[in-house]
């Protein structure tokens, strides 16, 4: 073989090395993304939401929900569905943002702004106790704790608005059946 074509294939064989070992180190620098609630949805049967000491139970009766407190409403099923097909899937990057507990305010997990989430199964026992917190400069994403952890972790979508204390968002006045006034009224004719 010719020196020339020596030295192009080394050439080539180390920028080949050379690129596959940057495609390894970059691929390190990605964001992975884990589940928060790894547990199956279907055991939870309470749901309680804490935001600045207002308080939110959602109860599931058999295989209806309902609001404790509020038995004159109507849970809202798209509110429901919402909690499971947005809440519930959540997930957050790997690595965590903050392992220091004086840093809770900053990413609004203390008792003040975050917002508390504890699920619950039929016998009492806690599936997931967490608190989120929202950064007033990014509206795409939250921050999460587990109580139990002191790690902070950014979830990949904003799921606050689903984590409200307010009734009206989780139930309405029940339907009445109203007579159709246009109905016929039978004749004796």
């Amino acid at each position: 073989m010719d020196k020339k074509l020596k030295i192009s294939i080394c050439i080539l064989l180390g920028l080949v090395c050379f690129y596959l070992y940057d495609n390894f180190r970059q691929s390190s620098y990605q964001e992975n993304y884990v589940k928060i609630f790894k547990f199956d949805h279907s055991k939870i049967s309470k749901v309680m939401i804490n935001n600045n000491n207002d308080w939110i139970e959602l109860e599931k009766n058999e295989l209806s929900w309902k609001i404790n407190g509020h038995d004159s409403l109507v849970i809202k099923q798209t509110a429901i569905d919402k909690l499971f097909s947005e809440t519930l899937l959540v997930k957050v990057n790997s690595l965590s943002v903050s392992t220091n507990p004086e840093d809770l305010t900053i990413y609004s997990l203390d008792s003040v702004r975050g917002v508390k989430l504890i699920l619950l199964d039929s016998d009492g026992e806690t599936l997931s106790n967490s608190i989120f917190g929202i950064s007033s400069s990014n509206y795409y994403s939250n921050f999460y704790k587990d109580i139990d952890n002191q790690s902070v972790y950014k979830t990949n979508s904003n799921i606050i608005n689903y984590l409200t204390t307010s009734v009206q968002y989780w139930g309405e006045s029940p339907k009445e059946d109203i007579p159709d006034s246009t109905a016929s009224i039978p004749s004796d004719l």
